[in-house]
């Protein structure tokens, strides 16, 4: 038995946005994707996984130390991260601090994406979160 895969919930709204966006881009050339500025957040667990693990083993050994995944106690922790990217490389990640809400994603934009724009894609690029 597997498990069943998981996927955020895209709204009908959502999905026809999507793929009119998706058509509207079809023909788009290399220059033109040039300018896009690419953005997103990310989780780094500092020690382990969220996610199931699975191993084969022979039965009977389920207690063999080579075949056991070694954990910790609270998960470890981990951080969250946003961070944007052009034709020109990475700019630096911006940590969030709890739960992203509108002023941390407005400091974020600010302090980060925005001297990265500015040094090196200056005017004219397009931001695709």
């Amino acid at each position: 038995m597997e498990d069943a895969v998981k996927k955020p919930m895209i709204s009908t709204k959502n999905r026809k946005a999507r793929v009119e966006w998706a058509k509207a881009h079809k023909y788009w050339t290399k220059k033109e994707w040039e300018d896009v500025l690419w953005g997103d957040e990310s989780k780094c667990m500092l020690f382990g996984t969220d996610a199931i693990q699975w191993t084969r083993r022979p039965q009977g050994t389920r207690f063999d130390p080579k075949y056991q995944i070694s954990t910790m106690k609270r998960g470890g922790g981990n951080v969250m991260v946003w961070g944007c990217v052009s034709r020109l490389g990475m700019c630096p990640l911006g940590r969030i601090q709890g739960i992203m809400d509108k002023f941390q994603y407005e400091y974020i934009l600010e302090n980060t994406m925005r001297p990265y724009v500015r040094n090196s894609l200056g005017r004219g690029f397009i931001f695709q979160q």
